[in-house]
């Protein structure tokens, strides 16, 4: 059985990852929509911009344009992302869009990171079931998960996945120092399901890997076969397992939860998908950061 709400793939109107384009006119907006957000967190950015020179780019222009950009990162995080978020997935055309093409600019201006993540959520049998090995799946919205694996927020099922260019986000949000987002537009491969009596968690695992733009074809496919990057990934992602196992037998033994209660932005659907548990609802009155 197909899952309720597997993401649209969105027109050029209502896609996030802003590509080759130029995203002049969403900065624009940017500043013009939310002006007093804005002016709030300018200053900060504007110094972690200043002890990060590689983030400012070579030219007063350059400066000013990672400067919309990373604030408007600073304002997703630290508001209602979860609207954004549900309007993105449901590739929902409205004044979402430009926001999140500022976000999605200013992800790729950030460190990258390498290696496993982990990202703890609810699924349904269905949604699980969907997962199945060498499937491509692409995540049209912002995809948020841990570095640190040993902890985690709520969730029926694990979704470990190997990371290749995923933005660390702890420059302009330091209150969550082990987040990392994949930008919109990002696509992973399904290596291996493994079910809750089979994993030491007791809850369903599935293991993805992050896959380069290269890897797949003209008409959107991807070799299903296994690649040496798989085994690499399938090497690390096997570790991180392990990592989650004795975080979870720790805290059984202490009696405390494996982890923070709270949700990061982006992580509260399966990579892929838009939750049958929670449809999409966006009213067209305006984007929250």
């Amino acid at each position: 059985m197909a899952p309720d709400f597997p993401q649209p793939v969105p027109k050029p109107a209502a896609c996030a990852a802003p590509g080759d384009r130029e995203v002049g006119k969403e900065r624009d907006w940017v500043r013009r929509t939310f002006s007093e957000q804005y002016n709030a967190v300018a200053g900060s950015v504007s110094r972690v911009m200043s002890e990060s020179p590689g983030l400012r780019g070579a030219s007063r222009a350059d400066a000013a344009e990672a400067l919309t950009d990373l604030v408007s990162v600073k304002l997703y995080l630290s508001g209602d992302s979860g609207q954004v978020d549900r309007a993105v997935r449901s590739a929902t055309v409205g004044p979402h869009v430009p926001l999140a093409r500022c976000v999605a600019s200013g992800l790729r201006r950030l460190p990258s990171y390498r290696g496993p993540a982990l990202l703890r959520t609810f699924a349904t049998t269905a949604e699980r079931g969907w997962f199945r090995e060498g499937r491509l799946v692409t995540e049209w919205g912002f995809c948020a998960a841990r570095t640190d694996v040993g902890e985690a927020g709520a969730g029926d099922t694990d979704f470990l996945v190997w990371s290749m260019t995923a933005r660390r986000t702890v420059l302009v949000d330091p209150a969550r120092a082990d987040q990392i987002i994949f930008v919109p537009g990002t696509s992973f491969k399904v290596l291996r399901g493994v079910d809750g009596a089979e994993s030491g968690t007791g809850r369903p695992t599935v293991l993805l890997r992050e896959l380069l733009p290269s890897e797949i074809g003209e008409d959107g496919r991807v070799d299903v076969a296994r690649v040496p990057l798989d085994e690499i990934a399938l090497a690390g992602l096997e570790q991180a397992v392990e990592v989650v196992e004795q975080s979870e037998r720790a805290a059984a033994k202490s009696g405390g939860p494996s982890g923070p209660p709270e949700t990061a932005p982006g992580s509260g659907w399966p990579p892929g998908l838009v939750s049958a548990r929670i449809q999409p609802s966006v009213r067209n009155e305006g984007a929250k950061p």
